[in-house]
């Protein structure tokens, strides 16, 4: 079943499936930074972890190719793919870095029958490949940290290298581009240096870059102003430098700022598509003048993106898009060389296991021992639970709740109920406090619990010299206001009132802030400072900015205060560190709240409630402060109680936004 017909408007209706339901998602292992294109619109993948992808066309199969694994936890690399590239129908070339005998890297591979069969084809000394251009003629220059310039005239088949382009030391360039006239060049660099050739790389000629031009300023000087793209159109060059997009004239380097483009592309006939930030596609032509905008938009920013045959198409990894004046298609990549995988969310709905993938229901064939795709959903799922006898699952964002019905195969919009607990019918039995570390080469866990005795809690386990402000003997009365308040803080937005954020308070940041200026001037700054609370972009940043904000604090928006506070940092090392309470009712119901971010909030928000397996998420700070009550302010040792950090966070995310926007 090779050929299938999988083309799928933008907007997805929730409906059942009409092709076979056991296909699976393309299971892709390792990145992707470029997609190949043959003239036939062939569609090929090369990953970072060595293996290749290709469908014959949009909205038909994919399958694995010949090099690389189907197995996604195989360590068995060959090397990193950067790309894939088309010389002509059936004439192909992966580059990259790419191990050979004795770990040489100076080769890459090469196919003359459309990806079948791969030849190591030596190119020179060896190189990570960074960057290669490819045109339709058989020509192609690649170059990487050799710092020299390879360069072939028979599609791949033989190599020869030109010197490198300038003398600035470890010059290794991020992107090439050719003219139609395959003479004349562009070659940016990994480190703010631009070069043009007019004669095939005989002679150079150093350009200036948008930020030579001082078109923006670099908030760090840690911060790499990388090249990422470089393109040429008619008279014009377009750059993409640290992700800040400009176009010139070709003749007079003067770099204009495109702020609301996100990515480009040129086509053969030397247009361009233009991505903006909303998503939408620009196709102008050698003039730079626009001639066709899309009314539908991408899902999300593509991946990687190329053109041909004059379409863009644009890859995420669940989705390729192709697009024109004339069609706007997206498909999903689906194949059937593997079976569909077991899900890791899943829910026992009337004694069957329901699975759930992305936005994609799936049940179990016991006959064929396979899962199979069942209905689609509106939303991508990261919490389903069977609450009140119904399937309820939320977004990733937990903000959006719909209920499943599997029999009717449609959704209905879900409401929390109006109370979750009744704390007079089914009373607190027991609770637990803790604070856990995880790692590669650890795993700790200190923790205290308390047990309902003569209407008291009364601790009777604990962890050595954990929480040791707090009292043996706890109230009722504060669990009970700590449920309520989970209770009752679903349906509350916060204001900056809730803040209590006082004169002093906002003088003292101001003063805080000024000390932090001189402290980067003159210490520079650490862009790896994962444990200092209160970081910022870099030396440049504009201070002023943020004391600005603490003489306007209390006119902010309560949308952005409810931002803030209802978004977390995230884990972004190897150790997860986590703060966790779990109470106990008298019925055996559970109810956990935790937050696990590396970098707390003000008051640890969100907070990650748990009730007998329904997710939601509150940024009450009033429940923060409750917490911090029952431990005698013992569980928040560090600067996320303090309203300086309260009002940092709230002018640090309004600063960011601000750099977005730019």
């Amino acid at each position: 079943m090779r050929k299938l017909l999988l083309l799928i408007t933008l907007i997805l209706p929730l409906t059942t499936f009409s092709q076979d339901n056991y296909l699976a998602n393309l299971p892709i292992s390792g990145g992707i930074s470029e997609i190949g294109v043959s003239p036939s619109e062939k569609i090929w993948l090369a990953t970072k972890a060595g293996n290749t992808y290709y469908t014959d066309k949009i909205g038909e199969l994919w399958s694995f190719g010949p090099l690389g694994t189907k197995d996604p936890l195989s360590m068995d690399f060959g090397g990193t793919f950067e790309r894939v590239n088309f010389f002509s129908e059936k004439i192909m070339m992966i580059s990259g870095y790419i191990h050979g005998e004795n770990s040489n890297t100076d080769f890459v591979y090469r196919s003359e029958d459309g990806g079948l069969n791969w030849d190591k084809v030596k190119f020179g000394k060896s190189s990570w490949i960074d960057a290669a251009y490819i045109n339709d003629n058989g020509k192609a220059w690649m170059s990487g940290n050799s710092q020299l310039i390879y360069y072939t005239e028979n599609s791949g088949k033989t190599w020869k290298s030109f010197d490198k382009a300038g003398n600035e030391n470890a010059l290794r360039f991020a992107t090439i581009h050719f003219a139609k006239d395959e003479k004349t060049g562009l070659f940016g660099s990994f480190w703010n240096v631009l070069y043009k050739t007019t004669d095939n790389c005989l002679t150079w000629e150093r350009l200036p870059t948008p930020l030579d031009q001082k078109k923006y300023k670099r908030l760090s000087k840690e911060h790499r102003p990388d090249i990422k793209k470089i393109r040429i159109f008619g008279d014009y060059y377009i750059i993409n430098q640290q992700g800040n997009v400009f176009y010139t004239k070709s003749d007079n380097i003067d770099w204009i700022e495109l702020p609301n483009i996100a990515d480009f592309e040129t086509t053969s006939d030397e247009c361009i598509y233009l991505i903006d930030k909303d998503l939408k596609i620009d196709l102008r032509d050698s003039s730079f003048v626009s001639i066709w905008q899309s009314n539908k938009q991408l899902r999300s920013l593509p991946i990687a993106i190329n053109t041909k045959n004059n379409s863009l198409f644009a890859f995420t990894y669940g989705e390729i898009y192709k697009i024109n004046k004339n069609d706007f298609i997206v498909s999903k990549l689906m194949t059937n060389e593997v079976p569909i995988s077991e899900p890791y969310l899943k829910v026992n709905y009337k004694g069957e296991e329901i699975g759930f993938d992305g936005n994609t229901v799936l049940r179990f064939d016991k006959k064929r021992t396979e899962w199979y795709r069942f209905m689609e959903l509106p939303i991508n799922v990261s919490n389903a639970v069977i609450f009140k006898k119904q399937i309820v699952i939320a977004d990733n964002y937990l903000d959006q709740r719909l209920v499943v019905d599997i029999d009717e195969q449609k959704t209905t919009k879900y409401e929390l109920p109006k109370s979750l607990f009744n704390l007079s019918a089914n009373k607190i039995e027991k609770f637990s406090i803790e604070i856990g570390s995880q790692g590669c080469f650890h795993n700790d866990k200190q923790y205290k619990e308390y047990q309902l005795k003569n209407n008291t809690f009364k601790l009777i386990k604990k962890g050595k010299q954990f929480l040791s402000k707090m009292d043996k003997e706890i109230s009722p009365k504060i669990l009970n206001d700590i449920v309520n308040e989970i209770n009752n803080s679903r349906f509350k937005k916060l204001t900056v009132n809730d803040l209590e954020i006082s004169k002093k308070d906002l003088d003292n940041f101001k003063n805080f802030i000024g000390k932090e200026e001189q402290k980067i001037k003159k210490k520079g700054y650490d862009r790896f400072d994962y444990d200092n609370y209160y970081t910022f972009p870099g030396e440049n940043t504009d201070f002023n900015f943020y004391k600005n904000v603490a003489d306007s604090f209390d006119s902010i928006p309560d949308t952005v205060i409810n931002q803030v506070f209802n978004t977390g940092y995230g884990n972004w090392s190897t150790t997860t560190v986590w703060r966790k309470m779990t109470i106990t009712f008298k019925n055996g119901e559970v109810l956990t709240i935790e937050n696990s971010d590396d970098k707390p909030n003000y008051l640890y928000t969100p907070w990650i409630i748990n009730f007998n397996g329904l997710i939601i998420k509150s940024n009450s700070l009033k429940l923060g402060e409750l917490i911090n009550e029952l431990t005698n302010g013992d569980l928040y040792s560090d600067v996320s109680k303090e309203k300086n950090y309260a009002i940092y966070k709230v002018a640090d995310f309004l600063y960011k936004q601000s750099l977005n926007k730019k």
